[in-house]
């Protein structure tokens, strides 16, 4: 799963931010982190996720654009990579 977080620069000041790096950390999955430049274009920044966006952070799992945090939620559920709590599956089959 090649997963790609795509931030503000001083991402570790929003909330949301840190909520899909914990997420993404709690289930152990590998990311790419692209913070990006405040004064960025949002062309510029929907070019670069694939689609046209509006804010960040956006997640990108290989090459389909997911959203947001809720959005990666939900996505990781269905993949059942991580189960309605948050924790990851593999938890309930080895840990």
């Amino acid at each position: 799963m090649d997963i790609k977080v795509f931030v503000w620069e001083g991402y570790l000041e929003d909330e949301f931010s840190m909520k899909i790096i914990d997420l993404i950390k709690s289930a152990s999955l590998h990311y790419t982190l692209l913070p990006i430049k405040k004064d960025a274009d949002m062309n510029t920044i929907s070019a670069m996720v694939g689609e046209k966006v509006r804010k960040l952070p956006q997640i990108v799992v290989d090459e389909e654009r997911i959203g947001g945090y809720y959005d990666l939620v939900e996505h990781l559920i269905n993949k059942e990579v991580i189960n309605y709590t948050g924790e990851p599956t593999w938890k309930k089959k080895y840990g």
